[in-house]
């Protein structure tokens, strides 16, 4: 027995493509290729489209604080307990694997 198909636009470049209805349906074939979809992919990821841009890791944050003193956090540290945030007095700036981190002269 053959699956049920119909013809889709797609996402990326406009081109009619065949997809199966089924798959159409959990949200899938929405691209005719995954370069096609990559290619959607970047470009709405760049940081030029970005509606929040990423936080510098410098400047304080609006509504993180540190969890030590409660001053706006500059930047978070993933532990196995979750994020540790830190602000400019209580962040560590050492990459873990520096030399100094390492204790290395």
């Amino acid at each position: 027995m053959m699956a049920a198909t119909e013809t889709y636009k797609c996402k990326g470049c406009g081109k009619p493509f065949e997809a199966r209805t089924a798959d159409r349906e959990r949200g899938w074939a929405r691209f005719c290729s995954k370069s096609c979809k990559a290619t959607k992919q970047s470009s709405v990821r760049s940081p030029a489209k970005r509606k929040y841009p990423r936080h510098d890791g410098v400047s304080e944050m609006k509504h993180k604080v540190c969890d030590t003193c409660g001053a706006p956090a500059i930047n978070g540290v993933h532990t196995i307990t979750g994020i540790e945030w830190g602000c400019r007095l209580h962040h560590d700036t050492t990459h873990p694997f520096d030399s100094d981190a390492l204790g290395q002269s």
